[in-house]
């Protein structure tokens, strides 16, 4: 059975703090588009509530309803990420390799980068960027490569419990099984 969009926002609201059991594909992407469809209404929004100087829709820095509805959404786009890779046979830790490039960037200097105030990238020479973000290429890649991951494993079909998904209901199982 084919989940509705409106299904899967409902529900991936619904199930915002269950972090066991398993999410389809199709919830999973359909929740993905609402929050990005969500993204662009809020941003529109908050471009007519306090527009910018140059008088132009910016969707370079979120406004107040923009980062209301995200912080909203936090948990229960996390929770379905835990579902989304339980059901396609993966532990929910794997998530945690977001770490990784978090603390590569911290360790190539990025907060120091971030801090720095004599670093004016309008005015600064090539040479002077690249040696402020030679550091964080490593963060980057290891990024990128923590994202294909997951997109990856997103994009991976089911695994029921019968191929050796432990994540799986025990009660499909059950019915897969031949009779």
């Amino acid at each position: 059975m084919k989940m509705t969009f409106a299904e899967a926002v409902k529900s991936g609201i619904k199930n915002y703090s269950n972090f066991k059991g398993t999410a389809t594909r199709t919830e999973f992407w359909y929740f993905y588009l609402f929050t990005v469809l969500l993204n662009m209404v809020t941003t529109t929004i908050d471009s007519f509530i306090s527009p910018s100087g140059s008088g132009s829709l910016s969707m370079s820095s979120g406004g107040p309803l923009y980062t209301f509805t995200n912080l909203v959404l936090i948990v229960p786009n996390l929770s379905l990420a835990f579902r989304r890779f339980h059901d396609a046979g993966f532990s929910a830790k794997w998530l945690g390799l977001w770490l990784v490039p978090i603390i590569a960037f911290f360790a190539g200097g990025g907060f120091l980068l971030a801090t720095q105030p004599n670093l004016n990238v309008e005015t600064a020479s090539s040479e002077q960027l690249l040696t402020a973000i030679l550091p964080l290429l490593p963060a980057f890649l290891l990024a990128l490569a923590v994202g294909i991951f997951q997109l990856v494993v997103n994009l991976k079909a089911t695994k029921g419990a019968g191929q050796g998904n432990r994540y799986a209901v025990k009660a499909e199982a059950e019915t897969s099984a031949p009779q």
